[in-house]
């Protein structure tokens, strides 16, 4: 009796501490306008069984280059219904994947290609607002190996594998300087990217039937049953997992200034060197073949454009001494390279930047319909001059 009494106690305050934490998190929500917010999962199960078709969500390679395999996927999957994202009015957006699982209309014939990351692949705009949608109104036809999640050496393990599908006369490469010298030294470790840049014949030939059943197999191993999870979802959109509650808790343990350890990869001149030579590899391969080679520097999120705290401070500089290295070296090359920092800067400050940036879940995202229409004009203005 003395011992149940005891284990009822224990569960009774259990029970009592888990719903004010729940209040917690209600609260947390509530205030950070998320409250009963639906998630990627929720949609993607609702609009399935709606549409009656199966929809995948959308996959980055960066997920899988510390796994190993027998192959690297460099694209999510192919000619498919795609969940790209939720918008900032927590809408799905949605593409169809081309032959190859990249956000393209194959329809059109196209001579420019677009390379990068999350911007280039249209996160997270409506298509009719995406880049390739954009260059349209200037009447240039773009196609888009952009992939949400790719560093450097990616990007140019995509260019290589897939060259040969284009009648190219010229390539955009868009750097995203804030985050590029991260992913790189994440995917420099990687052995199948490394034999992108280090053998100029290799290729994994993804476009085979028998590689493309393989990537199929891949992808279905990564997603598992994660599109499956009704009751994980359930709990996340009313909130019983007490996420907020977690993060607040992990947010107080957390140090407030960053030491130099967080900031190692860019100030590693390793990296700096992998970067440049990436970009040699890029030139090379363009000069050889006859195809203009434009650059693009996607500006750094506001918080880092305007920085406030000390750590904002220093990724600045140390973010702008890495701009700083890639233009030296560019014009060195010759190659014509257009920095949308600058152009900010010069146009819009604290107050009217949401003109360009989308501010989604309280944080910084990728650009509006207005920033990417601006960031196309100066393409197009730098590619016709």
């Amino acid at each position: 009796m003395k011992y149940y009494n005891f284990i009822k106690i224990i569960f009774f305050n259990l029970v009592l501490l888990y719903f004010f934490l729940y209040i917690l998190e209600l609260f947390l929500n509530f205030n950070n306008n998320k409250i009963f917010q639906k998630t990627r999962l929720y949609y993607l199960n609702k609009d399935s069984k709606k549409l009656d078709e199966k929809i995948y969500l959308n996959f980055g390679a960066y997920k899988l280059i510390e796994k190993g395999g027998d192959i690297l996927p460099l694209s999510g999957y192919e000619n498919a219904k795609i969940l790209l994202c939720l918008d900032e009015n927590n809408n799905p957006v949605y593409f169809n994947s081309d032959i190859n699982g990249f956000n393209n209309n194959e329809s059109d014939k196209k001579n420019i290609l677009l390379i990068g990351d999350s911007y280039v692949q249209g996160m997270c705009v409506n298509n009719k607002n995406n880049l390739n949608e954009q260059f349209k109104k200037f009447n240039l036809n773009t196609s888009s190996l952009g992939v949400g999640g790719n560093g450097p050496l990616l990007e140019f393990a995509t260019f290589k594998e897939y060259k040969f599908d284009f009648n190219l006369k010229s390539i955009v490469l868009f750097i995203t300087p804030d985050n590029d010298f991260y992913d790189l030294s994440n995917e420099k470790n990687n052995k199948i990217l490394k034999n992108y840049l280090n053998d100029d014949n290799f290729k994994q030939n993804l476009s085979t039937e028998q590689n493309r059943k393989r990537k199929i197999e891949i992808l279905d191993g990564y997603f598992g049953n994660k599109t499956n999870r009704l009751w994980n979802d359930f709990f996340t959109v009313y909130h019983f997992n007490l996420k907020q509650v977690g993060n607040l808790i992990e947010d107080l343990f957390k140090k407030k200034n960053l030491s130099n350890d967080e900031y190692l990869y860019l100030q590693n001149k390793e990296i700096d060197k992998l970067f440049i030579r990436i970009l040699d590899q890029f030139i090379t391969e363009t000069k050889k073949n006859n195809v203009n080679f434009y650059v693009i520097f996607n500006s750094v999120t506001p918080d880092i454009l305007y920085p406030r705290t000390f750590d904002q401070k220093k990724f600045n500089k140390l973010v702008n001494d890495k701009i700083i290295l890639i233009k030296s070296h560019l014009k060195k090359q010759n190659v014509s390279f257009f920095d949308f920092n600058n152009y900010l800067l010069t146009n819009y400050n604290e107050k009217n930047i949401s003109e360009i940036f989308k501010n989604i879940n309280n944080r910084w995202d990728h650009y509006t319909n207005k920033g990417f229409s601006i960031l196309t004009e100066k393409t197009v203005a730098l590619i016709k001059n």
